[in-house]
């Protein structure tokens, strides 16, 4: 194990491979949006979990991990016009005990597009975070994820 979070997740492994390597996976749910500015990390605080967490969520129906993943970091942070590489998959445990994989991207912008709070949207607010600075409770396993990109 190499994390958990206090919602029950588990990071248990990264695993190294291609983007056209997902498909020898089954189970691979989520996917990551990573995105770094100079030294410092986006995060978006999560106002339904009341947590900072990086941008990611569920692949839905006929959509690629690529897919998800680019829409993820926009509707929880309203970023756009930059280029996601994939990085591998990371193999984690639900709050149920399921074993899944999450699909891992990262990207670079010189600067963030602005945010804007409207209603519904997850995320309340985003900042760049350094990945050690005290902002409240932060995801472990996102941490770890991140950490792990090196």
């Amino acid at each position: 194990m190499i994390a958990k979070n206090r919602s029950g997740w588990i990071l248990h492994e990264f695993i190294d491979i291609t983007e056209n390597q997902i498909t020898e996976y089954s189970n691979v749910t989520g996917a990551y949006a990573i995105v770094k500015v100079g030294d410092k990390y986006l995060i978006g605080y999560n106002n339904w979990r009341k947590q900072w967490e990086f941008p990611a969520g569920g692949i839905e129906a006929g959509e690629t991990a690529r897919q998800a993943a680019y829409r993820e970091l926009f509707e929880e942070t309203h970023q756009k016009n930059l280029e996601l590489e994939f990085k591998g998959l990371c193999r984690v445990t639900d709050f149920h005990g399921t074993q899944k994989y999450q699909a891992v991207f990262l990207g670079e912008k010189d600067a963030l597009a602005p945010f804007k709070y409207a209603d519904g949207d997850e995320m309340s607010k985003v900042y760049l975070w350094n990945l050690s600075e005290d902002i409240g409770y932060v995801d472990e396993v996102d941490v770890a994820i991140v950490k792990m990109l090196g």
